[in-house]
């Protein structure tokens, strides 16, 4: 008797058991049935191809295993990659130094130097001479001086003279190139006429035919 109730109580345990799980299976169930008929009831209260339009839109509502797996693998990178702070301010290393606000810049990251600084107009310009060559004294007044800044120093004024020196050299040279032709031609004709004087007209028959022709 005692082995009999022993065993009738341990099965009344697992009816309970297997009794709940299907009482916790029916509710879930029923609320699913329940909310969708809910859902196709203002389907078709709506109007219109509601069946179509329902299936459609649970379709979308439900996503896939891979867009699952790449929202969690998603997830993954950004939480390791990105830090978020609460903290607005941005504090820079004691080192660095700190730009103004009104100087506008770009910094990619929280704790990263201005990569790029606009310009800006400085509005008192430096006014003091600079000087050439700083760290070596020199006379600014002196030859050698002078000869050094005219040198690196391009002027207009000295171009255009030595624009017009170079021309009239260039037409010096082809005057005296001309005179020179001129006065070797004065000359080949005066040593032909010499000796036409001395020699006679025989040695030179073209010359002769000429002077024929021109008399």
């Amino acid at each position: 008797m005692g082995e009999y109730s022993s065993s009738s109580s341990s099965e009344e345990d697992g009816d309970s058991e297997w009794k709940a799980a299907i009482n916790s299976a029916a509710a879930g169930a029923s609320s699913v049935m329940s909310s969708f008929m809910n859902g196709f009831s203002a389907k078709e209260n709506g109007g219109g191809g509601g069946g179509g339009d329902y299936n459609q839109s649970k379709t979308q509502q439900l996503p896939k295993h891979y867009q699952i797996k790449a929202q969690k693998l998603l997830d993954e990178i950004i939480g390791k990659s990105l830090e978020i702070v609460n903290d607005p301010l941005i504090h820079l290393p004691d080192d660095e130094a700190v730009v103004d606000e009104d100087e506008g810049c770009i910094r990619l990251f929280k704790n990263a130097p201005p990569g790029i600084v606009f310009d800006h107009v400085d509005e008192q310009p430096l006014r003091k001479r600079p000087r050439i060559l700083p760290g070596r004294e020199i006379n600014e007044k002196s030859k050698k001086f002078r000869r050094r800044l005219e040198s690196v120093v391009v002027d207009g004024k000295d171009i255009m003279s030595a624009a017009r020196d170079k021309c009239q050299r260039s037409l010096s040279r082809l005057e005296a190139k001309d005179e020179a032709a001129k006065a070797a031609a004065k000359r080949e004709e005066e040593r032909v006429a010499q000796l036409k004087k001395i020699r006679g007209e025989k040695w030179l028959p073209c010359i002769a035919r000429e002077m024929q022709l021109k008399r």
